[in-house]
């Protein structure tokens, strides 16, 4: 028995083309990091996939509206204004209203990025002896209170 699509759902037919058929104008670099996010009146936790200075992918939402406005809240930074460029699934693809400034996004590659991604300004500063690699932190130790 087919039942109704969910309500502010779209049907897949209507989502934008899938993301590896874009041009892309930068680079993604992975992560795996849950951040915060507000579209409409819900609140969530999603994981932050990948990210360029100029958009993200996310998971873990139900499928938004093309165009929606989605407040992510990264790590360190005010909230961010982005909108749903693409969807399928749980997945969606995000625009920045504003693209993140270069040290914001180097200052994200270098605390959460998973790999050995950097960008061109941190690979440059660490080439010129100006930084050291990206480097995950060490993981926090707990000590008992004794």
């Amino acid at each position: 028995m087919d039942h109704p699509p969910a309500p502010n759902t779209i049907p897949v037919s209507d989502t934008f083309p899938a993301p590896d058929t874009f041009r892309r104008r930068a680079p993604r670099v992975g992560f795996e990091l849950p951040v915060r996010c507000k579209h409409g009146l819900v609140r969530s936790t999603v994981m932050l996939k990948d990210m360029t200075r100029f958009g993200a992918r996310i998971e873990g939402v139900e499928l938004p509206r093309l165009g929606e406005p989605i407040t992510l809240l990264l790590p360190g930074q005010a909230a961010r204004m982005a909108f749903v460029v693409w969807a399928r699934g749980r997945t969606s693809g995000l625009e920045f209203g504003d693209p993140l400034h270069q040290q914001v996004f180097d200052d994200l590659i270098r605390d959460y990025a998973i790999g050995t991604a950097m960008s061109s300004t941190a690979s440059s500063a660490a080439s010129s002896g100006r930084g050291a690699p990206l480097a995950h932190p060490a993981p926090m130790q707990i000590r008992s209170a004794a």
